[in-house]
This record gives structure tokens, C-alpha cells and sequence, in this order.
């Protein structure tokens, strides 16, 4: 399905265990994200990202503001028509939930049940289908021979990339990836981001990662927001975000910047991406 168009106004929220009291973890956010566009969110530890996520995904509701999904605001929606729109959606958190005794195979045909009945639903579980569409979506990411194993087989990283794969099988228009890179070696992080990218443009989805790899963000990304304490710093193209803009974005956290601004991680970048970022500096 085409991308969802994205608008925040004027948010506010707070994770719901806090209290009234507590520094609400998005602060007055206003934001909008066109169909089809691909964005990355940086910021410290505590900036608000994976609320933010929340937020887009309708699984968190503001105390303040509204957000809306399609020109649609999404709490105003009767219940009905919210899991409806919530089944145009892909959410992969960091950890993905995925049962250890169940085989691959039925993990990525999950992401297909929005668009199925009751009954191909349960013959899903009992006798897998697409099979063709599970192996192609795996064999992105290098998993193909995993397809019949049970999760809890898989190691960290394999689990990671068994979250995200399950996006390609999803009938969504919006996709919120949650740190998809903190399970993975360069090398796989690598694929996987080049992965979502290019399938995110095919399908024509709407892509919002958060990531804590700023040097892959700012160099593959063509939209970048920079989060702190719950406020929008910065919205800007990828090669405009400087290394001054970033000095801001982490000040007083620059240890989790340092942890990823590293020549390592730069020879990780294409030749021509390592020039852009070096030239940042």
C-alpha cells in the first residue's frame, strides 16, 4: 500500500507508568512526515524516540495534541476503524517479540495477519503458506536457512533481523523501526539498514527509524530529526546535520557519541559517504 502521510501537532506524552509530575517524555512536538519519506531520529539516551514511535504507531495516546495518520486523527477514530488504521502500520521494536518456540516461518507470516481472515489465519498456524514470499523476505537479510528453526535457537542478531524481515511482509504503509542496528555486527547492520532503505522505496513506505549510529544516519538517511528531553532540536536534511549541531544534540552525553563516531565505524560507510561525513568534521 502507498505511505501514510504522518502528523504530529502540538504533542505531548508521557510513558504511562509516570506520573502527572514527571517531565513528559514528548514535549509539545509538532512534525509532519510526507508519504514515502524516509527519516532518522537521533538524540541522548532519554530524548523521547522510541515514544515517539509510540506516538506514530497509535499505541500511545497524548495527554496533549493530536496525531494524525492520513489527514485521519487517530484518537478521534471509534475502535473499530483504530485497529484498522493500526493494521496499516509495522512496528519493530529494539527487542522483537518474538515467542522462542515458534518457528520462523509463522513469526513472519504474523506480520501478514492484518490483511488475512480468521480462517487463513489459522491456517497459517497449521499449515504455513507463502512459503516463496517468507524465503525471499529472509533471504534479504541472509536468513533463508532459518526459515523452520524456532527463535529460540536463533542468536541476538538473528532474532533482530527476523523483526525487520517480517516488515517486507507486512501489508503496511507506515513502517517505525526501533534501533535495528543494536544487535548487529557492521556488517550486518550494513545490510540490514541498505535492506529497509531500498525495500522502504520500492514499496513506496513511509520509513521512520530511531538509531543510535548518527554516522549511518546522517549518511544514509535524507531526513534527519535530532530529539532531546522530549523537544524537537533540529529537522534537516542529512548533509546538513555538522559535527557542531551534533556537539549540541549530545551535550553532556558525548560518550554515546563517541561510541559511534569512530574511524571503524567510518570505513563502514561507501567511499563517497565517507567523504561527506568526514567533511562534517
Amino acid at each position: 500500500m502507498p505511505g501514510l502521510h504522518v502528523e504530529l501537532s502540538g504533542v505531548t506524552a508521557r510513558h504511562p507508568a509516570a506520573t502527572a509530575q514527571s517531565r513528559p517524555a514528548i514535549d509539545a512536538l509538532t512534525l509532519a512526515i510526507k508519504p514515502g519519506e524516509h527519516v532518522a531520529v537521533i538524540g541522548p539516551s532519554g530524548a523521547g524516540k522510541t515514544t515517539l514511535l509510540q506516538l506514530l504507531g497509535a499505541a500511545l495516546k497524548p495527554s496533549q495534541g493530536s496525531v494524525s495518520l492520513d489527514q485521519r486523527s487517530v484518537w478521534t477514530l471509534s475502535t473499530r476503524q483504530l485497529q484498522q488504521q493500526r493494521g496499516h502500520l509495522f512496528y519493530a521494536p529494539q527487542s522483537p517479540p518474538l515467542p522462542p518456540r515458534q518457528r520462523v516461518i509463522i513469526s513472519l507470516l504474523a506480520a501478514k495477519l492484518p490483511a488475512l481472515s480468521l480462517w487463513q489465519s489459522l491456517r497459517n498456524l497449521l499449515y504455513p503458506q507463502h512459503v516463496d514470499e517468507v524465503l525471499k523476505a529472509l533471504a534479504q537479510f541472509d536468513l533463508q536457512e532459518k526459515i523452520w528453526e524456532r527463535v529460540d535457537r536463533l542468536s541476538g542478531g538473528e532474532r533482530q533481523r527476523v523483526g525487520l524481515a517480517r516488515a517486507l511482509l507486512a501489508p503496511a504503509g507506515l513502517w517505525l523501526v526501533d534501533e535495528p542496528l543494536s544487535a548487529l555486527d557492521p556488517t550486518r547492520a550494513r545490510q540490514a539498514i541498505a535492506t529497509l532503505l531500498r525495500e522502504a522505496k520500492a514499496r513506496g513506505v513511509t520509513l521512520v527509524t530511531t538509531l543510535h549510529q548518527v554516522n549511518v544516519a546522517t549518511a544514509e538517511f535524507p531526513r534527519i530529526i535530532g530529539l532531546r528531553e522530549g523537544k524537537l532540536i533540529f529537522d534537516l536534511p542529512g548533509h546538513e546535520v555538522s559535527q557542531e549541531r551534533l556537539a549540541d544534540l549530545y551535550a553532556q552525553f558525548e560518550y554515546e557519541l563517541a561510541q559511534v563516531e569512530t574511524p571503524e565505524a567510518l570505513d563502514e560507510l561507501s567511499p563517497a559517504r565517507r567523504e561527506i561525513r568526514v567533511g562534517c568534521a
